[in-house]
């Protein structure tokens, strides 16, 4: 396998395997060696977060009990599966789900926002009976998920089901997801496993399990990763190109390459979400990081001085000419092909790159502490709605001064609302003028999982980011039934009421921190109301 640098030296295009660069561009890690011989420390705080390391070695265990509860679900007619998660417990299944061949098994949808649309489609009265409900959740207290899981409940209990019956859990052991499943009666339960965060957890049940329910065949994924994993025992980290990534990143951040522009071939699309969380959550934090931007390919001319480029999957119909001419051009580019030994090991030596390149720039890459001040502030906002701020009016002119300011460092434009092709269509349209009038392309982030990504790297990161907040009434609700798994202040809001309240405190906590953050509201409701705002923001910016 051949992961490459472009870049210019001496003024001429260079371009190399990792493994080639030299010492001052990738240095090989040289710190003390931990459990799995990766270099990497572990947490810096108390918890021991290298579980992820060892899951290569250990995942194929659980597979046939996987296949297993497959196959009876198709036997008993069940047709659909619906995973419902938020933040890498949806990510990761994503990933897998969206690139891997697929034979007999469910279909999959994935639920992961509180937009209200969402939900309805979700729960239309004729897939309820032939779907199954596969609740995710590492701490087992996710409101968003848990808020999901007691509308899906309290739906097929009025419909006559037994809710029980078609509901499966994957959490860690103990939490309160894990009694409740036992106490609800829910069809079966996987534990994930302590010491694995959340974006680290795709080669756990939170990752596999999804994929072998969607008929996913893992038996070469997984004996690819476990053999990646072997080898570095066997020969060590020195050649590894993904600890060798991680020195470059963290060398090309410390340069002032901090927007990293993240494209993918065809087939590759659905791992860009989850390699956006791993950056965002990893590094972004102690008022530094690598900002994550998924984009269409970019032009090098409207990329600012501070852009790299990331490639994932084949050099396909000119991808190659592109890396080149942005190379020449004078942006850093990485190309990473599909990996010979799997997905499961591409993305395996992803969060080796992500993970040693966090620890270089001196942090921990397991944490996401502004993460949880968000969750606590929108807590606060449901015991008193009344309280929550709103709107401010914005004239044109506040709009060109914010873009105009936030074209000097980076952006982010948080469009809280369902993410479908055409809402995707409307935003990366804007992104697109953004990147072609102010020589700055937004990292995007939809709906409440941008909370659990993007949300820690606009609060913890670098301190010029800047941060375009976009809300519209979703239109009719679906409201969150009384449950004891719930805060009681959540019992009659509406679900996107709900999703309304976050975005209320998530602007609050970016306004006490000092960010820079415009808050624009639409007038019209649904994807009417998204059109209106990316209609003004791209004629203000003509």
């Amino acid at each position: 396998m051949t992961w490459s640098f472009f870049n210019t030296r001496d003024g001429k295009l260079s371009v190399r395997p990792l493994e080639a660069l030299p010492e001052e561009e990738a240095a090989p890690w040289t710190d003390r060696a931990p459990p799995g011989g990766l270099g990497v420390t572990g947490s810096l705080g108390r918890e021991d977060r290298l579980g992820w390391v060892d899951l290569p070695l250990t995942a194929s265990r659980e597979l046939p009990e996987y296949v297993r509860l497959r196959d009876e679900l198709l036997a008993e007619g069940f047709e659909r599966l619906v995973v419902v998660a938020i933040g890498g417990s949806a990510l990761a299944p994503r990933a897998l789900v969206s690139g891997l061949p697929r034979g007999r098994g469910l279909a999959v949808d994935f639920l992961d926002s509180l937009a209200p649309e969402a939900v309805l489609d979700t729960l239309r009265p004729d897939r309820q009976r032939r779907t199954i409900f596969l609740v995710a959740s590492k701490s087992g207290t996710t409101v968003e998920t848990r808020a999901l899981e007691a509308v899906i409940h309290g739906t097929l209990r009025g419909a006559g089901a037994v809710p029980g019956r078609q509901f499966l859990a994957v959490t860690d052991p103990g939490t309160p997801l894990h009694r409740w499943a036992d106490r609800a009666g829910y069809r079966a339960r996987f534990a994930g496993k302590v010491d694995v965060g959340g974006r680290f957890s795709a080669l756990s049940a939170f990752g596999l399990l999804p994929a072998v329910l969607a008929g996913c065949e893992l038996g070469e994924e997984l004996s690819g990763v476990r053999r990646v994993r072997e080898a570095l025992d066997a020969a060590g980290v020195a050649g590894e190109p993904a600890v060798r990534l991680g020195s470059l990143l963290a060398g090309l951040r410390a340069a002032g390459r901090w927007q990293a522009h993240l494209t993918a071939a065809p087939g590759w699309e659905g791992v860009l979400p989850w390699l956006e969380q791993l950056f965002a959550e990893s590094t972004g934090k102690q008022g530094t990081g690598i900002l994550p931007v998924v984009c269409e390919w970019p032009h090098p001319e409207r990329l600012a001085d501070t852009s790299l480029v990331i490639h994932l999957g084949p050099a396909e119909d000119g991808d190659r000419e592109r890396l080149e001419a942005g190379a020449a051009a004078g942006v850093p580019a990485i190309h990473c092909p599909p990996d010979p030994s799997g997905r499961l090991a591409f993305l395996f030596r992803w969060q080796i790159a992500v993970a040693v390149a966090a620890f270089r720039l001196g942090m921990d890459p397991y944490d996401q502490p502004d993460v949880e001040d968000a969750k606590t502030a929108t807590r606060r906002l449901a015991a008193s709605p009344e309280s929550a701020p709103q709107p401010p009016d914005v004239s044109d002119s506040d709009v060109r001064e914010f873009l105009t300011e936030a074209a000097a460092g980076g952006l982010v434009v948080n469009a809280f609302g369902h993410r479908t092709r055409m809402s995707e269509g409307l935003v990366h349209a804007l992104q697109r003028q953004l990147a072609a009038r102010f020589r700055v392309t937004p990292a995007i982030g939809f709906g409440s999982g941008l909370l659990h990504s993007l949300g820690q790297i606009e609060k913890g990161g670098p301190p010029d980011l800047a941060v375009l907040m976009l809300t519209w009434d979703p239109g009719p609700d679906v409201l969150i039934p009384p449950s004891p798994e719930l805060p009681s202040a959540l019992a009659g809001l509406g679900i996107g009421e709900f999703a309304r309240l976050q975005a209320a405190a998530d602007y609050s906590e970016l306004k006490r921190r000092g960010r820079r953050v415009l808050w624009l509201d639409a007038a019209l409701p649904g994807l009417g109301g998204l059109a209106e705002l990316t209609t003004r923001l791209i004629t203000l910016s003509a």
